[in-house]
């Protein structure tokens, strides 16, 4: 496998990873305090995301 194609699973599995974790921790948990689990759960799912983005993007300053 190349290094390019093995950067690319790597970002994609640190998406995923952030993006669950996002769903189930902030989605699930702050569901009762929000009264909607579509709402928390929407809020979740862009956290994640967020974070995954920023982590990829800290490994690809410091690795240039």
């Amino acid at each position: 496998m190349s290094k390019k194609k093995a950067k690319k699973n790597s970002e994609r599995g640190t998406y995923a990873l952030c993006i669950t974790t996002g769903l189930i921790g902030v989605g699930l948990g702050l569901g009762p305090f929000l009264g909607s689990v579509l709402v928390s759960g929407a809020i979740g799912i862009v956290a994640g995301g967020v974070v995954g983005y920023i982590i990829n993007n800290r490994q690809a300053s410091r690795k240039s």
